[in-house]
């Protein structure tokens, strides 16, 4: 690679590896219940950004030079019709507008539930039993972390049992 992508790329690693612990050490002062996420968000981030600076500056860097050079290939199919990628674009603004019609409608919980299952099976065209999977696993960590944060999602107008609504 060349140097100064290099050289970019280890300034980029090193300022996000340093606004994690920023983060960790910014969230001590916070009292307890607040500080939880950001302290051990901010501290599991901080050891994997220095994993990842350590990775980033000894061995890709040498690995690069041995192999002389190893950038990737980002071309782009310049080709595409701008009717498909219109319809892409307000097919996903759809798609955000109608999570915001659930959230409203039926709750955080469940619309997520839901939003992640639909996403899963039919953008991304996983098979329904990664698709349900998926959804079960989002709808668990929202349970999770209203459970150990102590918080609750906002509710829809159609009042549902917990963890749903």
């Amino acid at each position: 690679m060349p140097s100064n992508i290099l050289a970019f790329k280890n300034l980029l690693a090193l300022a996000f590896t340093l606004w994690f612990g920023y983060v960790a050490w910014g969230a001590l002062r916070f009292p307890y219940l607040a500080k939880v996420l950001p302290l051990y968000v901010g501290a599991f981030l901080f050891v994997l950004g220095i994993a990842n600076l350590i990775h980033q500056v000894f061995l890709t860097s040498k690995t690069a030079q041995a192999e002389g050079g190893g950038l990737a290939d980002l071309s782009t199919d310049w080709k595409i019709s701008i009717d498909i990628v219109w319809g892409r674009f307000f097919s996903f603004l759809g798609m955000i507008l109608v999570l915001y019609i659930g959230f409203w409608i039926a709750g955080y919980p469940m619309t997520m539930t839901l939003f992640i299952f639909l996403f899963y099976r039919f953008v991304a065209r996983a098979s329904w039993w990664a698709s349900i999977v998926a959804g079960l696993a989002g709808l668990a960590f929202l349970a999770l972390a209203s459970h150990v944060l102590s918080m609750r999602w906002p509710e829809g107008m159609i009042p549902l049992p917990w963890p749903l609504g």
